[in-house]
């Protein structure tokens, strides 16, 4: 009886180990086993996304976002318009939220969300900071509310933002829509160039480039100042870059 009670747990032991093996390295008889579940019990189908986005991977929707109505600008809002690559995007490592409701917005298309990570307008769905910073001018006594514009787009290249470039038309019809919302945008921030840099485009063209992006804004009525980010990190070799680190 017990030799029999041992070779069981023996063998139990051992397909354990041969079916996490098996698993693990795709061999014989996972694959085989998980076509066959797939085939007697159908896909399982996956949950639907809480998020939306554009033709381009641009957050158009989230349907944790609580909507509010839109704040009337004052001397004392700060509208801010963020535009450029991924660390201006959704793809921080933290999250955040409005401490203060509806002082700190995000707004799209015309209608205003309570400030929480991520932010509709810009790639991405992980973290950023501009939510932090909304709370921190709030703490700071130096607004009393701050509406978030986004606009960035992960591995974009100044050249897109510029006049011809795919990027351009939509930094136009986000002004007209801040405008036509009764915004006048208070400040510019810009944080991009880790692309530019792996590509190799020389500083003049980078600076023609971005004048041309400034042109646009100037033309269209923005007379904020734009305050460009200064990177310290740039592209890993996973995202097109190097293995050492340049400033």
């Amino acid at each position: 009886m017990r030799n029999t009670m041992a070779a069981g747990l023996a063998a139990m032991i051992a397909m354990y180990f041969l079916g996490g093996m098996s698993a693990r390295h795709e061999i014989f008889p996972w694959p085989q086993l998980s076509a066959l579940r797939k085939m007697v019990g159908g896909e399982k189908a996956a949950a639907p996304s809480r998020y939306t986005f554009d033709d381009k991977g641009r957050l158009t929707g989230d349907e944790s976002k609580t909507p509010v109505t839109c704040p009337i600008q004052t001397d004392r809002t700060a509208v801010l318009l963020i535009l450029g690559q991924s660390n201006a995007a959704n793809d921080g490592g933290q999250r955040y939220r409005s401490n203060y409701g509806a002082r700190v917005v995000n707004v799209f298309e015309k209608r205003c969300f309570i400030a929480a990570s991520p932010l509709l307008g810009s790639t991405d769905t992980k973290g950023e900071y501009w939510t932090l910073l909304g709370n921190n001018l709030i703490a700071s006594g130096q607004n009393d509310s701050v509406i978030l514009a986004a606009l960035a787009y992960s591995g974009s290249e100044v050249a897109r933002w510029a006049t011809g470039g795919d990027l351009n038309p939509v930094l136009v019809d986000t002004m007209k829509q801040l405008q036509d919302a009764g915004y006048r945008i208070t400040g510019v921030l810009w944080v991009q160039g880790e692309k530019d840099l792996v590509i190799g485009t020389t500083a003049e063209a980078y600076q023609e480039h971005f004048m041309s992006m400034v042109d646009t804004l100037r033309q269209h009525g923005v007379q904020a100042p734009v305050y460009i980010s200064i990177a310290s990190k740039c592209l890993e070799p996973s995202n097109g870059g190097f293995k050492e680190h340049i400033p």
